[in-house]
């Protein structure tokens, strides 16, 4: 089993030379445009998720017919795919990376695969059973290849101090994507716009191809230090606390996960029982959060880079924490609104600046496996989140205590943030590339 090199056995960014950039003096335009850039990757993921999660549902009821429990079984798939294929493709491209190769190619594949199976969505149902089968995996393995090297190939393209633009950059395009993809869906169907998402997934992919350049990986100072950890190798390090900060920041995301997860899956059976109005009236929530991180991501990512990540972490949190109270107090959904989308732009502060802080200690080699370590555990948030949060609901008999839930997880997640080290993922702490 290959070992964790800890952050400590590194040189520091500052005595070590950089392949591709001068960091000192940055040019604004070429910062924008690299972030921009890799920022595609947000739009990639707001330009598909939001179309399956609105059509595919009734596609797969349709075909089925009132079989829940066949149609629960279908829907599952993305996430048997998420657990086989992002530690396995995380794992592969830190291999090309210990022999001086790219990851881009992985996440290009995976871009590929992704906009075949949703051109395949239109033309599915005609198909039967099996096209619907077809179209659910070709199109979940496309996004769940590219996933970890994408979030490693992030830390590797963007310097350091530069990372939380990148991050505001996919958490924006992701937010923008998903507005204006569903209102396409609701203004021409189901059919144009899957097509017009697969050929945006193939411009992204074509983009990527022809601009985004990857710096030559250093020479390795040990095979040690190169060799790909297992991911239970990995999540022991991290455990351990062999990168500074990281165990913290895994906790804190956990907990940021189960707070999005109680709001997206409750909000609506809340907000009819609380404020008595009509499901497509609650539909106003959801779109304040989404707008409410799409205004907050760039000044996020701007204010990691200005006071830290740690600190721009721990005020989202706080934050949150009051305007989560504040819902709890509220007394009809026209007030909630825009407390909603404040909580969004707060949000956007630990979604930005999470990645930056956990990656920073994290030798090149070993991002894959552990950026896979940082996927998983979003995933294990939302797993838990809502049969957790349903359980709650049993227990107190009514969905009305949502926000203070949602509080709870906050300030939990708040604490775990109190307990990274000052200075801990901070910009060029890290070890060389």
């Amino acid at each position: 089993m290959a070992g964790i090199a800890p952050a400590a056995n590194h040189p520091s960014l500052t005595s070590a030379p950089v392949a591709v950039l001068d960091e000192t003096a940055p040019n604004l335009r070429t910062v924008w445009s690299r972030c921009a850039l890799v920022g595609l990757g947000g739009l990639f993921s707001g330009a598909t998720g939001p179309l399956v999660s609105t059509f595919v549902p009734p596609l797969v009821s349709q075909v089925l017919g009132p079989h829940r429990t066949m149609v629960g079984a279908v829907m599952a798939i993305d996430n048997v795919l998420l657990l086989l294929l992002v530690p396995v493709a995380g794992a592969l491209s830190d291999r090309a990376v210990a022999r001086r190769q790219s990851r881009l190619p992985i996440v290009l594949a995976g871009l590929a695969i992704a906009a075949v199976g949703m051109a395949l969505f239109p033309v599915a149902t005609a198909l039967g059973f099996a096209g619907i089968i077809g179209a659910i995996v070709a199109l979940n393995t496309g996004i769940n290849l590219q996933r970890s090297p994408f979030q490693a190939l992030i830390a590797d393209v963007v310097p350091s101090r530069e990372r939380p633009l990148a991050t505001a950059s996919v958490t924006f395009q992701m937010c923008v994507g998903a507005i204006l993809f569903l209102m396409f869906g609701r203004a021409f169907g189901m059919r144009p716009a899957f097509l017009a998402a697969s050929g945006t997934v193939v411009v992204i992919a074509v983009a990527l191809r022809l601009w985004l350049r990857e710096p030559q990986p250093a020479l390795p100072s040990s095979e040690e230090a190169t060799k790909p950890p297992s991911l239970v190798s990995a999540a022991g390090a991290a455990w351990r606390g062999d990168f500074p900060g990281v165990r913290a920041t895994v906790v804190s995301l956990f907990l940021l996960q189960l707070t999005f997860q109680a709001f997206t899956t409750w909000y609506a059976l809340h907000g009819t029982e609380r404020f008595a109005v009509r499901p497509e009236d609650v539909t106003i929530g959801f779109i304040a959060w989404a707008l409410g991180g799409a205004i907050g991501a760039l000044p996020a990512g701007l204010i990691g880079v200005r006071i830290g990540r740690r600190n721009a972490m721990l005020a989202g949190y706080a934050v949150m924490v009051l305007c989560l109270l504040a819902l709890d107090r509220v007394s009809d959904i026209a007030q909630a609104t825009p407390f909603i989308a404040l909580a969004s732009a707060a949000w956007a502060l630990p979604t930005v600046n999470a990645f930056p802080l956990f990656v920073e200690s994290l030798p090149r080699a070993q991002r894959g496996t552990l950026a896979a370590l940082f996927l998983l555990c979003l995933a294990l948030g939302g797993a838990i989140g809502d049969p957790l949060n349903g359980a709650l609901f049993d227990l107190f008999g009514s969905y009305r205590p949502l926000f203070l839930m949602m509080a709870v997880y906050t300030a939990m997640a708040f604490v775990a943030v109190l307990l990274v080290p000052k200075g801990a993922g901070e910009a060029e702490t890290g070890p060389a590339d």
